[in-house]
């Protein structure tokens, strides 16, 4: 029943119905009672013309005072159907009467005619009580009324079915037939809907024609989105070989560090760390992949205030395995920028091996930076750690010293047994000072057969650098294998130099542990002496 009521033509035939029942039925009412009230009329104004008719012969009746004739005239009223009963009355008391006893009840009805006398008309002669049939008069005004009401309706009925009909012809069934046609149309379809003969210039033949265009534009967008589609796949496929297929590690970090997307070779690249389980990347924090995690955090906490999408770069080692090697990364940052929702932006990164780069970078700068024989820091480098060192002192508020050392005898080995049995007492003396100090501490060749050492030390231990430098002493003058079953040996002399006592400037304290050096130089050889302002120095030549 719902499906019906949802139907177009039932729902118009259904208005139009109830519609022409309620005109008909308020309408048949209505004339009903118009009928009625002038059918009522009717017969009154029919009963004031028969009493015109006999007006004249009452009047010469009442005038005479002759019964008869005043009989002659009730029996012609009683004649009528519409009058009940009536009495002709004189002035002179002449009454005649008639009068029908099943309507006696209607008696109150009367009317009263006044009589004229026929010679003058200014003179009653008598009056004429006539009662109508009321019975009669209402019968005959409600079966008339029935009749009109009933063809009212059956007009307004056939009214409403030729509606109807004609409404069905002409709008409800080529509705339902285009409706029809339309449900049997799938999306990108070539059918169409054929306009109807006799509508073809109207407003259902333009709807037609407004559908059709409709599906032409339905399939046009179908048949882009299918190229679209088509040609979104194309992509995909060769993003998604790209991206499976790159040399590079390429990955999507969230808010949280956490890598939500990764291609093989990231997982290959962060497989060399610790963490080798791939199912476990996308619940760990991407800092620790690396081999100083905070270095890391703070370069991307500060990429994500940055404004707008650049890009950031680092490189950085990551942390490694047991006994493996070293691996060195190329970090690249940028953006990934949601406007709508910027709580769900994104980081890209793309990692580069620069393993092998790092290494001769590394070499390169190591090559610049130390001594090619003993594998000390030069003189260059030493500089710039000496420097750095006593700002990291100053700082910690501990005390600094500086140890110039000269080899005693050195020249001699050299003249006696060549410069490699030379270059061997070099690196063995290198090798014994390094034992010594901490990879935080300063171990320099300063010159040919010179070394500078710089190390902090506690204020409240007093002898820690005369200990430093007697222990020192001795180890140097151990005995040295020079090859061919030979050994030597060299004696050292050491200058001191301290910070804050004696001096605050790096250059400075290197030329006053220089001065103090010399001075046992100049003094016997083979000891220590630390630096004294009342001192003067000489060179002196090797």
């Amino acid at each position: 029943m719902t499906i019906l009521n949802k139907k177009i033509h039932i729902r118009v035939a259904a208005g139009v119905a109830s519609g022409a029942m309620i005109f008909a039925v308020i309408a048949s009412v209505l004339w009903f009672y118009l009928s009625y009230h002038q059918e009522v009329d009717r017969s009154r104004s029919q009963i004031r013309q028969i009493i015109t008719t006999v007006e004249q012969t009452a009047s010469i009746a009442l005038y005479l005072g002759n019964r008869e004739l005043a009989e002659e005239v009730l029996r012609g009223l009683e004649a009528n159907d519409i009058i009940s009963a009536a009495r002709l009355t004189s002035q002179d008391g002449l009454s005649a009467s008639f009068e029908d006893p099943v309507t006696k009840s209607h008696t109150e009805t009367a009317v009263i005619f006044p009589i004229m006398s026929p010679f003058d008309s200014t003179d009653v002669v008598g009056d004429l009580l006539v009662y109508p049939n009321q019975d009669y008069i209402e019968d005959n005004a409600v079966s008339l009324a029935n009749i009109q009401a009933t063809v009212l309706v059956v007009y307004s009925v056939l009214i409403a079915l030729l509606t109807l009909v004609i409404v069905n012809r002409i709008l409800t069934e080529p509705m339902k037939n285009i409706a029809n046609r339309f449900h049997q149309i799938t999306p990108g379809d070539s059918c169409r809907i054929d306009v109807p003969s006799a509508h073809k210039r109207n407003e259902i033949g333009a709807l037609v024609d407004d559908i059709n265009v409709l599906l032409d534009a339905v399939n046009n967008q179908i048949d882009n989105e299918r190229e679209l589609r088509a040609e979104t796949e194309n992509l995909s496929k060769k993003f998604r070989f790209i991206f499976e297929r790159a040399s590079a590690g390429i990955g999507l970090l969230n808010a949280n560090n956490q890598l939500i997307v990764a291609n093989p070779a990231l997982l290959r690249l962060l497989g060399q760390t610790f963490i080798v389980d791939t199912d476990r990347f996308t619940k760990t924090d991407f800092t620790t992949y690396f081999n100083d995690p905070q270095e890391i955090q703070e370069f991307i906490e500060e990429f994500w205030v940055k404004p707008g999408n650049q890009f950031s770069a680092i490189d950085i080692q990551l942390r490694h395995k047991v006994r493996a090697a070293d691996r060195w990364v190329h970090c690249l940052f940028s953006k990934v920028e949601d406007i709508n929702n910027p709580d769900d932006s994104l980081v890209e990164i793309v990692l580069y091996d620069i393993t092998e780069r790092a290494e001769r970078e590394q070499n390169i700068i190591y090559e610049a930076e130390h001594d090619p024989i003993t594998q000390l820091l030069n003189r260059r480098a030493g500089m710039t750690k000496l420097e750095n060192s006593l700002i990291d002192a100053d700082k910690k508020q501990r005390y600094f010293a500086i140890l110039m050392i000269d080899l005693d005898g050195f020249k001699r080995v050299n003249d006696t047994y060549g410069h490699d049995a030379g270059d061997k007492v070099i690196i063995e003396v290198a090798n014994r000072i390094k034992q010594f100090f901490r990879g935080s501490d300063v171990v320099a060749r300063w010159g040919g057969d010179e070394f500078l050492i710089g190390f902090s030390y506690n204020p409240t231990y007093e002898t820690a650098v005369s200990d430093v430098a007697s222990d020192l002493q001795q180890q140097v003058q151990l005995p040295i294998d020079i090859g061919h079953e030979q050994t030597t040996s060299v004696g050292s002399s050491i200058g001191i130099s301290l910070y804050p006592q004696n001096e605050r400037a790096v250059g400075a304290l290197i030329e006053q542990a220089d001065e103090s050096m010399y001075y046992v130089k100049n003094n016997g050889k083979n000891f220590y002496r630390f630096y004294q302002k009342e001192e003067s120095t000489a060179s002196l030549s090797k």
